[in-house]
C-alpha cells in the first residue's frame, strides 16, 4: 500500500509533473478519454473483486461488529478530514468559498481515500 502511495506521488504532479512538458508528452490530450475509461474500468473491476471476496455468511454472523468497523472506517476519516479542513480553511482558501462546502469536500476526500486501505 505504501509503495502505491509513493508511486502515485512520484508519477503525479508533485514530482514528475514539475518537469516541463512531462504531462503533455506522456499523457497527450488525445489520450485522456482512453485513460479515463481505462481507470474507470479498473476501479469497477477492483470493486467487483473486493465484492467477490466478501463471505456473506461470515458477514451475517458478525453483523454488529461488521457495521461498527465499517462505520468507524468511514466516520473516523471523515471527522479527521473535517478537522483538517477547519484548520486549513482560513489559511489557504480564498474569499467567497463556502465554509460548509469546503468542510464537506475535504471530509469526503479523506474518507474516500481511506477506502483502498480498508479493502486491503
Amino acid at each position: 500500500m505504501i509503495a502505491e502511495v509513493i508511486g502515485g506521488i512520484i508519477l503525479g504532479p508533485t514530482v514528475m509533473g514539475r518537469i516541463p512538458g512531462f504531462t503533455n508528452r506522456i499523457f497527450p490530450q488525445l489520450s485522456m478519454p482512453v485513460l479515463t475509461l481505462t481507470s474507470t474500468l479498473g476501479l469497477v473491476l477492483f470493486l467487483f473483486l473486493i465484492g467477490l471476496e466478501v463471505d456473506v455468511r461470515v458477514l451475517k454472523r458478525n453483523a454488529k461488529y461488521s457495521l461498527t468497523i465499517s462505520a468507524a472506517g468511514m466516520i473516523l476519516p471523515f471527522a479527521l478530514g473535517v478537522a483538517l479542513a477547519v484548520a486549513l480553511f482560513h489559511e489557504f482558501v480564498e474569499n467567497g468559498v463556502n465554509f460548509g462546502h469546503f468542510l464537506l469536500f475535504v471530509g469526503v476526500a479523506v474518507s474516500i481515500t481511506a477506502f483502498p486501505v480498508l479493502c486491503r
